[in-house]
């Protein structure tokens, strides 16, 4: 079984990113994958995440989707919220666009499962070195500095909360498999191990760490016994991991767009290759680090 993988495209409203994603699509496709995986943060707005998922959709392979907390920032011009937008908007804007909505339902191809979920974070990533206050984590603010959530997510959930209600979905759909499942495929946004966060012993870096994930998804990971790799985004940091047989890889392109504007070569970078044969994990094509070094940034708003 092929995959191929990216996140964190960060889409641009404004058009500008059409060259970008016709590369994604085209590296994609170039590895004639079975299944073609994106692990959130397209677009803070629905209308851009359907579009542009309408042009990186494979005709010929499975395409799957799980949000980011990009993906569900409310929308105040048009009154739409978070928990709309995840339990509802983005996974028809996924069907529009001819992706299979992960969090909705698990996808199963043969004796491998794929469980998708947005995760969340509960401040199990943080650094207890560091003594920030629990208080500065859950205001999302420490020495002027700001995790963008805070403004942008509004259900009334705290974050622990919120961790708890995706991991128990986890637990279930884990738990509802078809039999002839034997071996799965976990894809997220948030990282479901620690391992796989980055720490630069500087502020603000590691306080936005403890945003990452949560210890306690991987818990549920390695308790059921089939997970073989996990598939995730949102550290814009791209890193692999094994912990207890799982491979565990993140697989980001982010925010950065080359002067030259040679998108292929990003693309090529950005879009991972995975195969699995008959239960082992290969990573035929992937690039660790921050592949947008160096780049100017973006806006994706």
């Amino acid at each position: 079984m092929k995959i191929a993988a990216v996140s964190d495209i960060h889409v641009q409203p404004n058009g500008a990113d059409a060259p970008l994603i016709e590369a994604i699509r085209k590296q994609a496709e170039a590895m004639t994958p079975d299944i073609f995986v994106i692990a959130g943060d397209v677009s803070n707005r629905i209308d851009t995440l359907r579009a542009s998922l309408a042009e990186l959709k494979l005709e010929h392979a499975a395409n799957l989707y799980v949000p980011g907390n990009h993906d569900i920032w409310f929308e105040e011009d048009k009154g739409i919220g978070s928990l709309e937008k995840y339990s509802r908007l983005i996974g028809e804007a996924c069907h529009d666009a001819g992706f299979h909505y992960l969090p909705d339902e698990p996808y199963v191809r043969e004796r491998l499962g794929f469980v998708g979920s947005m995760g969340w974070a509960d401040y199990s990533f943080a650094r207890p070195e560091l003594k920030i206050p629990e208080e500065n984590y859950r205001r999302k603010e420490y020495r002027g500095a700001t995790w963008f959530d805070v403004f942008n997510v509004d259900w009334d959930f705290t974050d622990e909360e919120a961790t708890d209600l995706f991991n128990r979905k986890l637990e279930y759909d884990l738990s509802t498999l078809p039999k002839q499942v034997r071996h799965i495929v976990y894809v997220s946004h948030h990282l479901p191990f620690r391992e796989l966060t980055v720490y630069k012993n500087r502020l603000p870096w590691d306080f936005f760490s403890a945003y990452m994930g949560s210890v306690k998804t991987g818990q549920i990971l390695l308790r059921d016994g089939r997970v073989i790799l996990s598939i995730s985004g949102h550290s814009h940091i791209r890193n692999v991991v094994t912990v207890n047989g799982i491979t565990a890889i993140t697989v980001p392109l982010g925010y950065g767009r080359p002067r030259n504007h040679d998108y292929e070569a990003l693309a090529q970078k950005a879009v991972a290759e995975i195969e699995i044969t008959e239960g082992v994990v290969d990573l035929r094509q992937f690039v660790t680090g921050d592949i947008c070094e160096g780049m100017p940034y973006v806006v994706a708003r």
